[in-house]
């Protein structure tokens, strides 16, 4: 029983350190991948493309700045325990510990997508479906877990707010000047569904003898899944409020919004220095007001103890999610962005370069930042391989990643891998990273197109 408990921390800390994603840092300075002009619209790659659905562009991005193996398990005489370990003080554990915890989610599954060269001049369009949520944590929640003192713990800090929309976007990268390349990728939303929470009051009561708690918040939605015809406020939530119905859902998609992407690449000291740096993401989704939804959530709980005498635990309480009144009035709602600055110095006619990019994620509730270096090789025009290793974080020595990329002129075929730990230990027989916080894992296939005589 003990290993199974192990084994599912491990897995649940994995899980939330994963990433996947087409911003994948070590392929940002690998010029045959097509996709790296999500990171910089100015990175044009080597040939144009055609992109299948899901195949050509699947990502998913799940990041936090507190949940890592490393905050977890600790080192005791020897051996390995977790943090509710006694030999660890709950001001060690709470030390580790950001002040908003915080969970960042982005999706993104391409429908389709092409580029293609005029002359000089490299053009892209597509379409995708992405989802962007965040959700922040209470640090009491974890002072609660590890103490279990008595005391009142204040759980409101605790924040959601989730968007979904379609994506159609149009984007270009051209020179300016010999030595510098502009990329700009304007995008046109479709507003799917957007939540947000708002937390009036939650909190823990634990004494040596119970412990209560309570939560009243208010969850507001907008989509154009659920009919107001069927709502019935003061009543339960219920399934029957959903319509996927698909002439329903043309029928209100009132939702809309725009936003852009900006990159630039500066090539010096005859190519062989490369500066680059952009923004994407800058943008925000409209709601309309006549499809606003909203319920109330309240509830309470406690836990009394156990009968020793017949072993059952002591427990109760009540939960409802209520459908309210929603606001007739629309509202806005930002994106995610990201920024992303890099720096190249290529080596024997540019077949060997060293690279440095520093990629910061802006969410609603947190801003997550990492520093990675690359080695990247080119050996051939359609062959080309990085290794890097992500040094913010506070990752450690031996956290490396690892891309390839084969671009003839038919296929585009892309497999990497970033955060790879080298340091394995055992804790109870089970193998587990010590100094590996998260996974990235990208792979990528699609068919290329012509490449342009000023690339050949």
């Amino acid at each position: 029983m003990k290993r199974i408990i192990v084994s599912i921390i491990f897995v649940v800390a994995a899980a939330f350190g994963f990433k996947a994603s087409a911003q994948l840092s070590t392929a940002y300075f690998m010029e045959g991948t097509y996709f790296r002009t999500e990171m910089n619209p100015a990175l044009a790659p080597t040939r144009g493309y055609i992109a299948l659905p899901a195949m050509s562009g699947l990502g998913l991005n799940l990041s936090n700045n507190f949940l890592s193996v490393d905050n977890l398990i600790y080192e005791r005489d020897g051996k390995l325990v977790t943090a509710l370990h006694g030999s660890v003080t709950a001001d060690e554990f709470l030390g580790r510990l950001p002040e908003l915890p915080s969970l960042g989610i982005n999706a993104n599954i391409n429908i389709i997508g092409a580029g293609f060269y005029t002359r000089k001049t490299f053009w892209q369009f597509g379409v995708n479906t992405r989802v962007q949520a965040d959700m922040a944590l209470s640090k009491d929640v974890f002072r609660a877990v590890k103490s279990l003192g008595n005391g009142v713990y204040n759980l409101g800090d605790t924040s959601l707010s989730a968007n979904g929309f379609l994506e159609a976007y149009v984007g270009s990268s051209f020179c300016v000047a010999k030595i510098v390349n502009i990329g700009v990728r304007g995008k046109f939303l479709v507003g799917l569904f957007n939540a947000h929470t708002d937390v009036n009051g939650m909190q823990a009561n634990i004494t040596p003898e119970s412990v209560n708690g309570s939560v009243r918040a208010m969850i507001y939605g907008n989509t154009m899944f659920i009919d107001p015809s069927r709502v019935k406020y003061g009543e339960p939530f219920s399934a029957d409020v959903f319509n996927f119905d698909v002439n329903y859902m043309l029928d209100h998609i009132k939702s809309y919004g725009a936003a852009i992407d900006l990159g630039a690449e500066v090539r010096l000291l005859n190519k062989r220095l490369r500066v680059s740096a952009a923004v994407t993401d800058l943008g925000f989704v409209r709601w309309s007001g006549s499809t606003n939804v909203a319920m109330e959530a309240t509830g309470n709980f406690h836990f009394n103890g156990v009968n020793l005498s017949t072993s059952e635990a002591d427990t109760g309480g009540e939960f409802e999610l209520k459908m309210a009144r929603a606001k007739s009035d629309g509202y806005v709602s930002r994106l995610n962005c990201s920024v992303n600055l890099g720096v190249e110095y290529g080596f024997l006619a540019n077949r060997i370069a060293l690279g440095l990019l520093s990629h910061t994620e802006i969410c609603n509730t947190m801003k997550y930042t990492e520093l990675t270096a690359s080695v990247n090789f080119r050996p051939l025009n359609w062959l080309s391989a990085s290794f890097s290793h992500t040094f913010l974080n506070k990752n450690k020595p031996g956290i490396l990643g690892f891309a390839l990329n084969i671009h003839p002129r038919v296929v585009n075929l892309f497999v990497g891998v970033d955060y790879v730990g080298l340091n394995w230990v055992r804790y109870e027989q089970i193998p587990v990273p010590r100094d590996m916080k998260s996974v990235n894992l990208y792979f990528g296939f699609g068919f290329n197109m012509g490449r342009p005589k000023h690339l050949k």
